[in-house]
């Protein structure tokens, strides 16, 4: 089974984006709650983070999500046109030793790390592709 959602550059479309991952996805492959809050908050970072860095200038862009599920597995690919980014070079997240010494904001990738079972960057006509599989 395959899912497909087109959503603008614009950060009022994470609403959509939440929406679709918890009407659709969620319902059409009964997924359980706590793999669908894994999906959600992965998809949230990874596609809030296009749309904040990607683009050097505001622009009318679109990001293109596919999901499919097959054999207790969800599979998912980003692709957008934004700036080269691979999420899974970044350099991994040094912890504070101390909250007064933590920065608000810059857990995004390390989440996505952690939730996904396998993930894969491509450049390919100038897009990023990202796909991801977790395990149900």
């Amino acid at each position: 089974m395959l899912c497909h959602l087109t959503l603008k550059n614009n950060v009022d479309e994470l609403n959509t984006l939440s929406a679709w991952v918890n009407d659709n996805i969620a319902t059409l492959f009964k997924i359980p709650e706590k793999t669908t809050f894994k999906i959600d908050l992965v998809l949230t970072e990874l596609i809030s983070n296009i749309i904040s860095y990607a683009y050097p200038i505001e622009c009318d862009s679109k990001i293109e999500i596919k999901c499919r599920y097959w054999q207790d597995n969800i599979e998912i690919e980003i692709e957008d046109s934004g700036s080269p980014f691979n999420p899974l070079a970044a350099p991994d997240l040094v912890l504070p030793k101390t909250l007064a010494d933590a920065d608000i904001g810059g857990l995004g990738i390390h989440l996505v790390r952690h939730y996904i079972d396998e993930g894969n960057y491509q450049r390919k006509n100038d897009k990023n592709i990202f796909s991801m599989r977790l395990k149900i």
